[in-house]
């Protein structure tokens, strides 16, 4: 059976606050049946980023493969999200005035849904 993946970037829209946070707002992917899952994917990065989705602090990831970690948030998600990045202590940039794109020292962050017979195998 082959693994089927759709991705979709978090790229564009993301808002830094004056805490350095940034902050990303997303819609929950429709079409969701009972065999799939969604994972929080954060690639690009050596370190594992600090996240909290809708309050919740994600903590440790759920897999990992080069510089590329997952988290499954599928119990998480509700009709509006919000995912917040915490600030890195080696990155200092300035308060951002409105949306932009994450900087690439971030990594990119994306949303994987997964058919949940997949997941152990990632």
């Amino acid at each position: 059976m082959a693994e089927r993946t759709h991705r979709i970037r978090l790229t564009g829209a993301w808002e830094r606050s004056e805490q350095g946070e940034w902050l990303r707002h997303f819609g929950c992917p429709s079409g969701l049946d009972g065999n799939q899952r969604v994972r929080l994917v954060v690639s690009g990065r050596s370190q594992e980023p600090q996240l909290r989705l809708n309050g919740q602090p994600l903590g440790l990831p759920e897999s990992r493969k080069d510089r590329e970690q997952a988290w499954d948030v599928t119990s998480l998600l509700v009709a509006r999200n919000r995912l917040i990045l915490l600030p890195e202590p080696d990155i200092d940039l300035p308060p951002a005035a409105g949306r932009s794109p994450l900087p690439a020292g971030f990594g990119e962050v994306l949303l994987e849904i997964v058919d949940r017979r997949m997941v152990n195998n990632a």
